[in-house]
């Protein structure tokens, strides 16, 4: 397992991530959408840092400016659904306006772990604590 000084730092990117009550969080608000080094550097940290015992079930929140062209949605049903059942979490949410947390979890299959859409990061947080 990586240790966490080995992982992407969230402040040279545009994401950024907490961890709490058994719950991993990576905020995406400043990514546009893309499947970039962004995307490439949060994943790597969502699969390694979800992988450590603190966390039981993840959350990525979007912003509002990102848009996911079908390139990007498709990278994330492969790396996303791979990387969540390597982690081992129970339960696997995504939170935006509208419909870009439906979009992504629509498209995420990880045996064993249920997989969430929500408009309410709180709503969310309740979900993935129970």
């Amino acid at each position: 397992m990586a240790r966490a000084t080995d992982l992407p730092d969230p402040k040279a990117y545009e994401w950024d991530f907490e961890t709490g009550d058994g719950v991993g969080i990576w905020y995406m608000n400043g990514w546009q959408g893309y499947a970039d080094e962004d995307l490439d550097a949060a994943s790597d940290h969502y699969r390694e840092r979800g992988r450590e015992d603190d966390i039981t079930a993840t959350l990525a929140v979007f912003g509002d400016e990102t848009r996911l062209p079908r390139e990007t949605q498709e990278y994330m049903s492969d790396a996303w659904s791979t990387n969540g059942e390597y982690t081992g979490a129970d339960r696997i949410g995504f939170v935006a306006e509208g419909i870009t947390a439906m979009a992504v979890a629509s498209r995420i299959d990880v045996p064993g772990a249920e997989v969430e859409s929500f408009t309410d990061l709180d709503e969310a947080l309740e979900w993935a604590r129970a």
